[in-house]
């Protein structure tokens, strides 16, 4: 297959992962970036670009011209959005651009659609990995909605060993990786006084928390966050409570990492992995305090959850398996790698 990508490409980026993923199993791939808004570098930086692009609308119809030339050039089988902001009547553009099967798999909550233009676009098939959302589009708009989960990447989501100097970087008790916010915050504070490492970039100076100290204020991804994972005894992963029934990708990727994690218990965590016996979960801060002081002291009984929740995730909830599952929905042939060792580096439209 040729699939043309529309995301943002950077290190562990939902776009990247999957463009590596079709690459390394023999699809021909190109990449054009949908924003400059990029999780490794300064958010502020990133907010100024991607708030240019929507409130200007010459910027986001340079960005989108480049989208429909590429389509129009590369003439793939898949287009596929690994957001969705790209406008309705882009969609329609690519559609008389080539014969392409058009698609969207949506990374995000609930709470991050803005300007909801997936609801009105004329997609082939469009993948949330929140079951409400799914059931709700499919039931009420008639849209070809279908529930696909965020996954891991084996290819540097693995359990790795640390050196020495590696383990005094990232080795902690308690670790988590994402956005700070309040909620998060609110959810995490009990642990202010734990060794306890937060990983991500630019905390926001609008938020007053005793975490500031914790925050490490480095982005990581792929194998550093590999690292970070397998650095900490407990991975903490407080979900946004805009995640109603579906899970984070925060999930696959710490399980997928041969980390002990618990997690925020949400109604599609169950078909996914085994709650307390591949996942621990939680439903308030108390219990998430009672469980994390549990299993701090119990070292043996956090690997064999850990153990459990690896072979699971690494056999189960790789983008392979996702993606594989999307291609059979739109109807398309997947190619088995001739050399699936082989390092992609996905191609960027100028």
């Amino acid at each position: 297959m040729r699939v043309l990508i529309s995301g943002n490409i950077f290190p562990d980026s939902f776009a990247r992962n999957i463009a590596v993923t079709l690459e390394r199993q023999g699809h021909a791939v190109l990449t054009v970036e949908e924003s400059g808004a990029r999780l490794d570098q300064n958010s502020l930086r990133s907010r100024v670009s991607s708030t240019l692009a929507r409130a200007f609308p010459q910027v986001e119809r340079r960005l989108n011209r480049r989208l429909v030339r590429a389509v129009e050039n590369f003439q793939p089988n898949l287009v596929l959005a690994a957001h969705g902001s790209l406008p309705v009547e882009v969609v329609r553009e690519m559609k008389l651009a080539s014969d392409a099967k058009i698609a969207a798999w949506f990374p995000d909550a609930l709470l991050n659609l803005g300007r909801q233009y997936l609801l009105a676009s004329d997609y082939d098939a469009e993948f949330f990995k929140d079951p409400y959302m799914v059931e709700t589009f499919r039931t009420k708009l008639g849209i070809n909605a279908h529930y696909l989960p965020e996954a891991c990447n084996p290819l540097w989501h693995h359990r790795v060993d640390l050196n020495q100097e590696e383990t005094r970087t990232y080795g902690c008790d308690l670790t988590t990786v994402g956005n700070m916010y309040y909620y998060r915050a609110r959810m995490l504070e009990p642990f202010k006084d734990y060794d306890v490492k937060i990983w991500g970039k630019s905390y926001p100076l609008w938020l007053n928390s005793p975490l500031r100290s914790c925050y490490c204020d480095v982005y990581v991804g792929e194998i550093e966050k590999a690292k970070a994972f397998n650095g900490a005894k407990i991975v903490l992963n407080t979900m946004h409570y805009a995640e109603i029934t579906g899970v984070n990708c925060r999930l696959f990727e710490a399980a997928g990492c041969g980390a002990f994690q618990i997690a925020d218990w949400k109604p599609g965590l169950p078909e996914l992995f085994e709650p307390e016996h591949e996942i621990v979960t939680f439903h308030t801060r108390k219990e998430l305090k009672e469980k994390v002081n549990y299993y701090l002291a119990r070292p043996e009984e956090r690997q064999e959850i850990a153990d459990r929740a690896y072979a699971r995730a690494q056999r189960e909830h790789t983008y392979e398996v996702r993606l594989r599952q999307m291609f059979e929905v739109l109807g398309l042939t997947w190619k088995t790698a001739s050399n699936p060792e082989s390092t992609a580096r996905p191609v960027k439209v100028a």
